[in-house]
């Protein structure tokens, strides 16, 4: 199986003969020793995604998590669009360099690693360093930002740039560059990812019903994420709060 994921089937046969029972999963590129599995969220849904530990035969372990989080979204401000920006949060005991030394690559955010609209490479020249429990926002526009929400002490603010954040949802992921595959290109390994909704999409749920909190759209309030260390992509973990981008809540 590759390395840079890919997608794997199970069906169900008899004499040759395929019988109804089919099952797809779509994995995503994993590093060397890293076991991908499915989990369940509060929603009744599941994700595959890197795990602890590898238990072939055992209960999956949970989700691995971090070394850097996404722990606030603020998708739909109130007023000064532009001030849109995601902060992210080193939740690990050591530093943490969001540039990989050995391929010479930095890390990416994307809102949609497949398409983006939004993509931003960190820097290379002066690559950005994280110490334990330090934080970096991502904006749409730096000055807007600055505006709207003033300066924070030794928190780096970097602009995205073109695209903006959509206001119904959407797909954000912060990866790290994976191993060279043979013809010398680096696959995308994620180190993140917050699929969030603005609480008006019941079809994209089991029961129908979207527990994502209404407030952060366009209320002047911020998505942000309850529990750093626990998995990301689950509406349980995060709720509707007074931005304070870059500061500890």
């Amino acid at each position: 199986m590759s390395r840079g994921g890919e997608t794997v089937y199970l069906h169900s046969g008899s004499g040759g003969v395929l019988t109804g029972y089919s099952e797809e999963e779509k994995f995503d590129a994993s590093g060397p020793g890293v076991s991908l599995g499915r989990y369940r969220k509060s929603t009744g849904s599941y994700n595959f995604v890197a795990l602890r530990a590898a238990t072939p035969g055992w209960a999956n372990a949970a989700p691995a998590v971090g070394p850097v989080v996404i722990s606030a979204i603020m998708y739909n401000p109130a007023v000064l669009a532009a001030a849109e920006y995601v902060e992210l949060l080193n939740i690990s005991d050591a530093a943490v360099r969001l540039y990989d030394e050995a391929s010479g690559m930095p890390w990416r955010f994307t809102d949609d690693p497949d398409d983006p609209g939004i993509e931003l490479l960190f820097p290379t020249a002066a690559p950005v360093t994280l110490a334990p429990g330090g934080r970096v926002v991502l904006t749409q526009n730096a000055m807007a930002f600055e505006s709207r929400y003033g300066v924070v002490p030794d928190v780096p603010v970097l602009e995205w740039g073109g695209g903006k954040l959509s206001n119904g949802g959407d797909k954000l992921q912060l990866s790290r560059p994976g191993e060279a595959a043979g013809d010398g290109r680096y696959s995308w390994l994620r180190v993140d990812r917050v699929v969030y909704s603005d609480g008006s999409h019941g079809e994209d749920f089991p029961e129908g019903v979207d527990p994502w909190p209404r407030e952060a759209d366009g209320e002047g309030l911020a998505l942000e994420r309850l529990d750093p260390t626990a998995y990301g992509n689950d509406p349980a973990n995060w709720h509707a709060a007074e931005p304070a981008p870059g500061i500890e809540q």
